[in-house]
């Protein structure tokens, strides 16, 4: 039987992939054998501060509680960076990796963005009161913000670049939150990647093109794409 692990994104929790995860549950894998779906919740934010690695540990516990000791990970934007750290722990965990929007690698900021970054952080020391980061960023407690803060400071190219299992990349072309342009850096240190960019869709390609995701995934996983 296949295993499948579904690792959603930040703020998501285990009905995020519902579609894909609802469907893959009546399919199949290539032996003629259903596939065992699972789609853990993670605190995001959680009512601690959290390092990256604790949410790794979690997933670890997850697995073991499964005992799964192999499996394939469908992952999406926050989700990927857990699977570039649980990767590194365990090189022969994932036997075929999905990953779409995926977040990890630190942003090439343009002008305008470092210096907004950096005039609110000049006002922060002077103690004005001003509003900074994302919506999603500004309704976090301490305890979320600092967490997030945790998160988004670790560059994961090295743990990326030690990814042998083959890997698919969905990407949507419109995609603001992790653009393209990261697609293309993960290109670079996922060579054996095949790459699928969904034109007219956002962060949340799998879920605008959910179709077209399902049939590249089943592809994938199959080994059909080349």
């Amino acid at each position: 039987m296949s295993i499948i692990l579904f690792l959603h994104g930040w703020g998501g929790n285990a009905d995020s992939f519902a579609p894909i995860s609802h469907f893959l549950m009546q399919a199949t894998d290539s032996a003629g054998q259903p596939y065992r779906v699972l789609t853990p919740s993670l605190p995001c934010p959680p009512a601690k501060v959290y390092t990256l690695e604790d949410y790794a540990d979690e997933v670890d516990a997850y697995l073991q509680a499964q005992r799964v000791t192999r499996c394939v990970v469908i992952a999406h934007s926050f989700g990927a960076r857990l699977v570039a750290v649980l990767n590194a722990r365990h090189p022969k965990l994932f036997t075929r990796i999905v990953l779409t929007g995926a977040a990890g690698l630190k942003p090439r900021w343009r002008f305008r963005v470092w210096w907004r970054i950096r005039w609110y952080k000049f006002c922060r020391r002077l103690g004005w009161k001003i509003q900074g980061g994302s919506a999603d960023y500004r309704r976090l407690d301490a305890n979320g913000k600092q967490t997030f803060r945790n998160i988004i400071n670790r560059d994961l190219s090295w743990e990326f670049g030690q990814i042998t299992a083959p890997v698919l990349l969905v990407w949507g072309a419109r995609d603001k939150d992790t653009p393209l342009e990261q697609c293309r850096r993960l290109e670079k240190l996922l060579p054996q990647a095949i790459t699928r960019i969904y034109r007219h869709a956002g962060h949340f390609a799998y879920l605008e093109k959910s179709a077209r995701f399902i049939c590249d995934v089943r592809k994938f996983l199959a080994g059909q794409d080349a």
